[in-house]
């Protein structure tokens, strides 16, 4: 395929231009690296234009709606048609739910035959116990996912028990799956990235003070991320700990059955060692200036999170949940501990052990940069997945 990809143009879709930005420079890096290739990115760029076209690729926007609306995913598959006749595109890989239930449509359409399906996660729709709504909703998506694998020549997961769903379900052809682990740029989250003067500045803004435990925590604004259980952890540890700043960094969710009000983080920020700093851009200064990475997530998340993975590379210990998708990113006792999903006793433990052992702290963000530089270096990876699916320039 690789001889086949020269001088082709390769769609990648993804939802919005922050998704871009964040997960797929690596992707479009490798697929540059195709000789004579050109990649169209379809995304609703918001303000991200410029910065995504400074990377070497034709931006196409295309807006989509975040959640199922049938008149909006219609106008969205119509539009993606578009694009993809317009820029005469060989090869279109979709990134992310939206993406693959109906760029593989869109794809068809347009009369493209190689279509890449990368399925980051499950999301919301698969969680346990969805209501009569939730399991229509999956209904829904399964039959959309059964259609999009059909038309789709791989189907690139990075989670293993979300490629064990489409088996049993049946959506797959032998041979069609491809595997690997979530990755990330392992020379972009390092320790010792961010400046000094830029975390100083950090400091200043949220009034911290220099040597003081900071306990750090990446995701949305859903319950299934583990938010109550983080806030009721700090609460816990008030007295034992009662000079440690607990951040929360998470966007405001849309209204959904699993969005955390606002008012209850309002509420929980009445202790002033809580502090919810809602969307940041300067995520890696924060992890930075944090001692403790935690996510007690119980999600269906897409491979490992970003969310342990970055502060992971920037050599941070971690507290995360035995989850299938988030122990992964643990060796106990050695770079992190995992304490049981909804237990905010045994998430307030465990942040409690590594609060009170710097030394343990040292070690385990020593372990946590060496397992993510083996394990997770995105350049690997990638060039492993692009061979899987006969794309590698390697292979020329």
């Amino acid at each position: 395929m690789a001889d086949a990809a020269r001088g082709m143009t390769v769609a990648l879709v993804c939802p919005d231009g922050f998704s871009i930005l964040l997960f797929c420079r690596g992707i479009i890096a490798e697929l540059l690296r195709i000789p004579g290739a050109r990649v169209v990115v379809v995304a609703d760029p918001g303000e991200h234009a410029r910065e995504i076209e400074a990377l070497g690729v034709t931006m196409a926007p295309v807006p989509s709606a975040r959640f199922i609306d049938p008149l909006a995913d219609l106008r969205y598959v119509r539009d993606l048609r578009r694009v993809f006749r317009d820029e005469r595109c060989d090869i279109v890989l979709n990134f992310s739910t939206k993406p693959n239930l109906y760029g593989a449509i869109a794809a068809r359409l347009a009369g493209v035959r190689h279509v890449i399906s990368h399925v980051v996660g499950l999301g919301a729709s698969f969680l346990p116990s969805p209501g009569v709504r939730g399991r229509i909703v999956q209904a829904v998506v399964t039959r959309l996912y059964r259609h999009a694998c059909r038309q789709s020549r791989h189907v690139w997961f990075t989670n293993r028990n979300d490629l064990a769903f489409f088996e049993a379900a049946r959506l797959l052809r032998p041979g069609q799956a491809v595997l690997t682990r979530n990755y990330l740029d392992t020379s972009e989250y390092a320790p010792g990235i961010v400046p000094e003067a830029e975390l100083a500045a950090v400091r200043r803004e949220l009034g911290l003070v220099p040597g003081q435990p900071v306990v750090v925590m990446v995701a949305r604004l859903i319950w299934p991320k583990g938010i109550r259980e983080f806030a009721e952890a700090a609460a816990l540890l008030k007295d034992r700990h009662p000079d440690t700043t607990f951040l929360l960094i998470a966007p405001a969710e849309p209204p959904s059955v699993n969005t955390v009000p606002e008012s209850y983080v309002r509420e929980c920020e009445k202790d002033r060692r809580f502090r919810w700093l809602g969307f940041r851009r300067d995520v890696k200064a924060l992890y930075a200036l944090g001692d403790i990475a935690v996510l007690p997530s119980y999600y269906k998340e897409g491979g490992y999170p970003r969310a342990l993975l970055e502060p992971m590379a920037m050599a941070k210990p971690l507290v995360t949940t035995t989850s299938d998708d988030c122990r992964g990113t643990v060796d106990e006792g050695r770079n992190g501990f995992l304490v049981p999903p909804a237990d905010a006793a045994a998430l307030a433990e465990a942040i409690s052990r590594l609060l009170s052992d710097a030394g343990m702290r040292r070690a385990f963000g020593e372990h946590s940069r060496e397992k993510a530089t083996r394990e997770f270096d995105e350049r690997a990876i990638l060039r492993d997945a692009f061979r899987q699916m006969g794309l590698s320039p390697d292979t020329a």
